[in-house]
């Protein structure tokens, strides 16, 4: 589902991005119609369902390469704007057990949109995952897109889509972020430059 960011002159916002799944317990009732007593309902309880989560990690803007936006956005009327930078993936954990050995990821992302500070629409995003265990060494990339026709969010490119090539190929990817830019920015003769914040990404 696609929203129209509305952005204003807040300076943090909460974007969430979720699917789940969900099992129904089963009841198992015994008796016998043989005796005169009646029969006494017994349960059993509902196996945990198995971990689907691929990977789990927190991201967060690199420090000294946050996503950069050429031109600025501003408060006018939207324009072509390019996004251009990187996002650290860090505690990565594997909740399904398949993916033990990474510890971390770097992800140069790159993308386009026709955007202000109050709307984004047609955005296009593609972004590269190195992926390292807990020793530093590299053990795979991975190669994500996203794609967001109409009105989209300035997280939607690093918080929804599809890997298509490399390691979890075919999976999705989804997650959720805060903003700690300043939009205040928006209105400065620079303009709004640079997207940070932090958050949690999930490979499923």
């Amino acid at each position: 589902m696609i929203h129209q960011l509305r952005l204003g002159r807040a300076r943090r916002i909460a974007i969430a991005v979720v699917a789940a799944g969900c099992a129904a317990p089963l009841l198992a009732a015994t008796g016998s119609a043989r005796t005169a007593t009646p029969a006494v309902a017994q349960t059993r309880p509902a196996a945990a369902a198995a971990p689907t989560d691929a990977l789990t990690c927190s991201v967060r803007t690199a420090p000294n390469n946050p996503v950069a936006f050429t031109p600025p956005l501003r408060d006018a009327t939207p324009q072509l704007t390019k996004g251009k930078g990187v996002i650290l993936l860090e505690n990565c954990s594997s909740p399904n057990g398949k993916a033990p050995n990474i510890a971390s990821g770097r992800m140069e992302l790159s993308g386009q949109a026709t955007a202000s500070c109050r709307s984004l629409a047609d955005l296009r995003a593609t972004g590269t995952v190195t992926w390292r265990d807990a020793q530093g060494k590299v053990l795979s990339t991975s190669t994500l897109a996203a794609e967001h026709k109409g009105s989209a969010t300035l997280a939607d490119s690093l918080l929804k889509g599809t890997v298509t090539a490399g390691r979890f190929n075919g999976q999705s990817f989804s997650g959720t972020a805060t903003m700690t830019s300043d939009l205040r920015d928006c209105t400065t003769p620079a303009g709004f430059t640079t997207l940070t914040g932090s958050g949690k990404l999930t490979f499923a």
